[in-house]
């Protein structure tokens, strides 16, 4: 456990996300050093375009050993540089964040999903539009609608301000900006969003060739995001193959694709099928901590309904390569393709939510197994679906675990680059340097004639956290490197080959990735000094970037243990209020008093769960209230139990609401009304995840 102590609660979390600004870029950032520099150069500054791909796997690629049809991506990875240690931020929204930025996601205000980008960074296109790129967007932003695309530095951007939604419906997912600009018109019934990605990118992109710039595009498809859909003369390509073969045997045939490639080496076994770690919706379906069944083991009915699930993944990853053929055949046409920089990645492993069966509706055990002529509305416009961890783990093969997690199924991308004019390796080799999404800022800064900026709006700016990938194009010999991740209380360390890994919850596990890739052996036990040490730089990683930082004015509490400690001194007998609480009517917990007898309430998605000591307590006294991993409740006055329950769960997502002593300052957890104040004093209170203790007085 991670241990760290502050006198104040309030005002931390929110220090991160102020003053989100609207000016243009060209006067947001401070005078750009390197303009005139970039001018001079010998050689046109190139175009750069980063698709990025949303929940696709390690191995969902044709050049890293999938059955499905990637024609177009595989040949620019044969032309380029595929990259066999790169890694994201294990989630959409902080992958993006650190991509955009060069920066960690908890350093810009997005340790979890649907923050604005903060005011302490500045994004890509907010650097190189200051040295005469155009700045394009088209897909998915994910950082909310406070701090849009354009807000950020892009000249157009076309796609979705939100997470993910249907790939068959414009309105009101997809908005074109700045508003009033030129927008396509789709005949009802023809919209799909992966085709109209492409149609707005190549639209830009004819724009930045007429503008006579060079220009920057992010191309941030959705695919392949539940809820998953795809037409149907695409979904039947795959779906008989995946009936007839399965999750095992697919899998088994990616890893020797792996092998024939030269991604991993001959000596790679299989692991076994992974263990779908507890969460909110599996312990529901029966599923929590349960190996991933055999496929033979399962009858045919619920064959066809996975088979036809994963067809119409497979489909809509075809359907984005398609699009991306359209761009590769324009950049040829138009003369830009030599000069033009490309990168191709994903920002996160495949995702197992939540459990091998998959869902039908978002965030909910609700799974539907279809049958017979139901099996062709899979993937239509009325279905919502994902695949299920059993697919997932055939698209991080042969990785551990996914999407969320720090191990290596989780935060191992594809990532592809190409370059004809830049690229001095050959085309088609490999690079094992490691790699993060924090390296295009770097990589960018350098290549296209831009300097990182000291200040934004007149603030300071962190300085960046990547390391610029040119040394790979070039074929330099690789640098030693450390890095850190975490996500949702999910962490690690990589230095060299070795490994410090955690679930949210779980102690740390160390590896040798040089001979353990797949992450089999846990050597914690063997190296306690090494172990430590690790630990010990994670933590001051974790410190430096606001990890633990950003926890202090609300803990990250979502499927976590909690234990909160505290004193009380009440002014009086019989008091009534809130003694700390986070959170509001739909998720949380709360200490609080009425006529003097204790009260620990949790809620879990709206459902109030309260156990109250029967006696009153007089005078100065201490609280411990704990929430245990099987949602047993239990509290303590002066430490002995005074009541027992249970709230059937932990608390499922990150409340809102943050954290408050005294009182409970917005809606309210328990049984009463916000923002119930405690009259008296609230000491040493002390708030125990599986990572972090934060400590305060009020």
């Amino acid at each position: 456990m991670m241990r760290h102590l502050v006198k104040q609660f309030t005002g931390c979390a929110a220090a991160l996300v102020l003053c989100i600004t609207t000016v243009g870029c060209a006067q947001a950032i401070a005078p750009l050093q390197s303009a005139q520099a970039s001018q001079k150069q010998s050689s046109p500054r190139p175009n750069v375009l980063i698709i990025l791909a949303d929940d696709l796997g390690w191995s969902d690629l044709g050049c890293y050993g999938s059955e499905i049809k990637t024609p177009n991506l595989d040949a620019i990875a044969r032309g380029g540089l595929r990259f066999t240690q790169f890694y994201n931020s294990a989630r959409c929204s902080p992958s993006r964040a650190s991509l955009l930025t060069g920066l960690h996601p908890h350093q810009v205000g997005v340790p979890v999903l649907d923050s604005p980008l903060n005011d302490k960074c500045v994004t890509l296109p907010e650097v190189l539009g200051p040295v005469g790129y155009r700045t394009y967007m088209v897909g998915k932003w994910h950082l909310t609608d406070r701090s849009t695309p354009v807000m950020r530095g892009f000249d157009e951007f076309y796609g979705m301000l939100g997470g993910f939604n249907t790939y068959w419906e414009e309105s009101p997912y997809n908005t074109r900006l700045p508003a009033g600009h030129p927008a396509r018109s789709y005949k009802p019934g023809s919209y799909y969003s992966t085709n109209a990605y492409g149609d707005y990118a190549l639209d830009f992109m004819k724009d930045g060739k007429t503008s006579g710039k060079p220009w920057f595009m992010y191309l941030a498809f959705n695919a392949p995001h539940f809820p998953l859909h795809a037409p149907e003369e695409a979904i039947r390509k795959y779906e008989t193959l995946y009936r007839t073969k399965g999750w095992d045997t697919i899998r088994a045939d990616r890893l020797a694709r792996q092998k024939k490639l030269g991604l991993v080496s001959d000596g790679i076994t299989l692991p076994p099928r992974d263990i779908v770690p507890a969460n909110f919706i599996n312990r529901k379906t029966g599923w929590a901590d349960k190996q991933i069944p055999s496929w033979n083991s399962l009858p045919m009915d619920r064959r066809a309904d996975l088979a036809r699930r994963m067809a119409v993944y497979a489909a809509s990853v075809d359907i984005m390569d398609q699009n991306i053929g359209r761009i590769t055949d324009h950049l040829k046409k138009t003369g830009e393709w030599n000069n033009t920089l490309i990168f191709f990645l994903s920002d996160n492993g495949g995702c197992a939510e939540w459990d091998p069966y998959g869902f039908d509706a978002l965030d909910s055990p609700n799974n539907i197994l279809h049958k017979g002529e139901n099996l062709k509305k899979v993937g239509g416009p009325d279905s919502y679906i994902s695949y299920g961890s059993g697919w997932a783990n055939v698209s991080n093969t042969p990785l551990r675990l996914f999407k969320h997690y720090a191990e290596e199924g989780g935060i191992r991308t594809p990532m592809i680059a190409h370059w004809p004019e830049g690229l001095k390796t050959k085309g088609g080799a490999f690079s094992a340097q490691l790699g993060y999404v924090t390296d295009f800022m770097p990589t960018l800064v350098e290549l296209c004639g831009a300097s990182y900026p000291a200040e934004r709006n007149g603030r300071s700016i962190q300085p960046v956290e990547g390391t610029s990938l040119a040394s790979s194009f070039r074929g330099d010999k690789v640098k030693p490197r450390t890095l850190f991740i975490e996500h949702e209380g999910n962490r690690m360390m990589r230095e060299g080959d070795w490994k410090l890994v955690a679930r949210s919850g779980s102690p740390w596990e160390l590896y040798d990735l040089s001979k353990d890739p797949t992450e089999m052996v846990n050597l914690a036990a063997n190296r306690p000094e090494l172990k430590k040490k690790m630990r010990t730089a994670w933590s001051d990683w974790a410190q430096r970037t606001s990890v633990i930082a950003q926890t202090r004015s609300s803990p990250q509490i979502a499927n976590r243990p909690l234990t909160i400690r505290c004193d009380v001194v009440p002014e009086a007998d019989g008091s009534t209020g809130v003694i700390v609480a986070q959170g509001g009517n739909q998720a949380g917990y709360a200490l609080h008093l009425k006529d003097g007898k204790p009260i620990f309430s949790v809620r879990r998605a709206g459902q109030l769960y309260s156990v109250a000591a029967s006696k009153q307590v007089m005078g100065r006294f201490s609280l411990e209230a704990r929430l245990a991993k099987n949602g047993a409740l239990t509290l303590l006055v002066n430490g002995t139990v005074a009541a027992q329950g249970t709230a059937g769960g932990l608390i499922p997502v990150q409340p809102k609401d943050e954290q408050s002593i005294g009182e409970d300052t917005l809606s309210a957890v328990g049984d009463y009304s916000s923002p119930h104040p405690f009259r008296g004093k609230v000491e040493n209170v002390r708030v125990e995840t599986d990572t972090t203790e934060i400590s305060a007085n009020h």
